[in-house]
């Protein structure tokens, strides 16, 4: 390998010498074509790289900018280690494409030549090193831009020439950038120009010697660093060293693709195709840039309120992703469905104007995007989403039977019994009215408050775990409304039903014409508050634990009697009952079912709410005791028995 002059002298550099010194970039070998014995690598592209002193520097890959006429001369030789008695083959094609530059070598027919080859036949060598001297420079300054959009302080090599090409086992470390490890030529110091007095230079001022020459350099006896003659090739050293590699380049392509959260899709490409880690670095700024520009694109679309569409963009995606349906997903949200959770902590906060986002690891994100409010209320947004459609989606039935009550406290309240209140009393000239005893007629309710809490944790979001999101609240406010109906039924089951109050079926069995019709007689003859007059109550609902259901539907929809002796006897019962079948009868009594009359002929079962607000509260909070978001969803409701005259038992089979 060419000698290396120190970092002192790096720093030292003016910048003449920095735009007149070689460059090395390292590349990878790609597929190899065993009947042409060739292999292609691309070992150049206009993505930016950063130099040794820290700035960017592009090469333009083109036909224009780039000077084969070292190649054309046929004076490009393919070497193996830098070793230039150690020919292994010749350039046969040198051309770009697309942005980036490629070559095909071809491997010669000597006994080291095959050796080498049969090495990246293999896969045990893969690094390439690429030398190249650059002619022209455009210098782009901090502040500036180039008219491509190229921000300074930038580099860029309007014209350059590639001179050497080595096959090598252990290329430099492509992470620390280009030109970081700066062999120079044997006739370097005739291509170094006079030194500057240092007012242009990278680093601090040169200390030079009188002859120009800077006085800290040390330099070897042979500079450089040329082998006299090739040395033997030690396949195993060789196969041990590549494997070595092979193992640390997967290991820094996995720990760059953790850290920016690249696709696995993606990243076995990078780790099958041989990629090296330079390269890897300029493909990730592209995968960044690209990732970047998809979100941005979605910013133009949102228009007035901005922010409110953003995160119902947001929301709708994150519901989306989840498997939540949304009948109208907001503008923008198909775009951002594709997005993880680091993804869109990543936008809102860029969106912010904070810096230096994209290095961020996840525990950073994490503290960052819970401090933004933008990104607390999509959370809370999208929590609240899949609630209110979990509660309004459940399969209940309570609501057909019940009726809705409102209180405005905790207190206890009462609730008349309005179907049993007293008949009115004839008022005799100049007489008094008569008070109606209402105390022994009424029924206690009082609202109780549900709740369940949960945490949206910092592992839960590295790990982009949607559930507690999106299925745990669509779940949990399901169950809000599930417990509501099973206490409605339980109540139902609770009332007291005797003879004494008229309630009670005397012959058990199943639903029939015969069963049906003793239950609706009960149901019409149910007595005033006085015990004096009948109500005349009308069956509207036909109440059944599922082991009933076939026969309920027979009875009630078929035009001819299921009982009767032929098809000729009608129906009386056809479509004169609501069915509502519900499995929580079958969990307290699996026989028993019942009628009850409409809600607006007497008070049943009342399912009261605070203030009227019927679907669950949802509150949330950042926790700094477990380095979580804090979520917690409550309901105030209550559940009374207000009077058993508007139900009919019958104990089933």
């Amino acid at each position: 390998m060419p000698s290396k002059l120190n970092d002192e002298h790096y720093r030292n550099m003016s910048r003449d010498e920095r735009m007149n010194i070689p460059r090395w970039r390292s590349a990878a070998l790609g597929q190899f074509n065993e009947e042409n014995r060739t292999v292609e690598m691309s070992f150049a592209s206009e993505t930016p790289c950063l130099d040794w002193w820290g700035d960017k520097e592009i090469l333009r890959c083109n036909d224009e900018a780039m000077n084969t006429e070292r190649f054309a001369a046929g004076v490009m030789p393919i070497l193996f280690n830098h070793k230039r008695d150690a020919v292994v083959g010749k350039p046969t094609r040198i051309w770009t494409e697309s942005g980036r530059a490629y070559a095909e070598i071809q491997f010669a027919q000597t006994e080291e030549a095959e050796k080498i080859m049969g090495l990246v036949k293999d896969g045990f060598i893969r690094g390439v090193s690429v030398g190249y001297r650059v002619n022209e420079w455009t210098l782009i300054e901090k502040g500036h831009k180039s008219e491509d959009g190229i921000e300074g302080p930038a580099w860029i090599a309007t014209r350059w020439e590639v001179f050497e090409a080595s096959i090598v086992t252990v290329p430099a470390d492509a992470s620390v950038g280009v030109g970081r490890s700066l062999p120079f030529p044997d006739d370097f110091e005739n291509n170094v120009p006079e030194r500057s007095s240092g007012e242009l230079k990278g680093g601090e001022k040169m200390s030079t010697d009188e002859k120009g020459k800077p006085t800290e350099e040390k330099r070897d006896a042979n500079p450089t660093g040329v082998a006299s003659a090739a040395s033997p090739v030690n396949e195993d050293e060789i196969r041990a060293a590549a494997q070595r590699k092979e193992r640390q380049r997967c290991t820094d392509i996995n720990t760059l693709c953790d850290k920016f959260d690249i696709e696995s899709e993606q990243r076995s490409k990078w780790i099958n195709d041989g990629t090296n880690v330079e390269t890897v670095n300029r493909e990730l700024l592209e995968v960044l840039s690209t990732r970047n520009a998809a979100r941005v694109s979605v910013k133009p679309e949102m228009g007035a309120a901005e922010e409110d569409k953003l995160r119902a963009a947001y929301r709708d995606g994150l519901a989306l992703r989840a498997g939540i349906a949304i009948a109208k997903p907001a503008d923008g949200a198909e775009k951002m469905r594709g997005m993880s959770q680091r993804d869109i902590a990543r936008d809102i906060l860029m969106r912010a104007g904070e810096k230096d986002v994209l290095q961020l690891n996840a525990d950073e994100l994490f503290v960052r995007a819970m401090s933004s409010s933008t990104y607390s209320d999509l959370l809370n947004a999208t929590v609240k989403l899949s609630m209110s459609q979990g509660y309004a989606e459940v399969d209940t039935t309570f609501e057909a039977w019940t009726v809705e009550g409102t209180l405005s406290d905790f207190k206890t309240a009462y609730r008349y019994k309005l179907g049993g209140a007293q008949e009115p009393e004839l008022i005799p000239e100049n007489g008094e009215f008569t008070h109606a005893k209402l105390d022994k007629e009424k029924t206690a309710v009082q609202l109780g408050t549900d709740g369940i809490a949960w945490n949206y944790t910092r592992q839960l979001f590295i790990n982009d775990d949607l559930d507690i999101l999106a299925k745990f609240p669509y779940r949990f406010a399901a169950a809000f409304k599930r417990k509501i109906n099973r206490l409605a039924y339980t109540a139902l089951a609770g009332i007291t039903y005797s003879s004494a109050n008229g309630n009670l079926a005397a012959k058990a069995g199943v639903p029939s014409t015969e069963t049906l019709s003793a239950a609706r007689q009960l149901l019409r003859k149910q007595k005033d508050f006085s015990k004096k007059y009948s109500l005349n109550l009308n069956a509207k609902y036909l109440i059944i634990p599922s082991t009933y259901e076939t026969t309920a539907e027979q009875l009630l929809r078929s035009l001819a009697d299921p009982a009767g002796a032929h098809s000729g006897v009608a129906n009386v019962f056809r479509n004169s009952l609501d069915i509502v079948v519900d499995t929580a009868l079958d969990d307290i009594n699996a026989n028993a079912w019942y009628i009850a009359a409409a809600k607006n002929q007497v008070e049943g079962i009342e399912i009261s709410y605070l203030n009227g607000n019927k679907t669950p509260i949802l509150e949330s909070k950042d926790s700094f005791d477990t380095l979580a978001r804090s979520f917690r969803m409550y309901l105030d409701f209550g559940i009374a028995a207000l009077d058993y005259r508007g139900f009919v038992k019958n104990t089933g089979k």
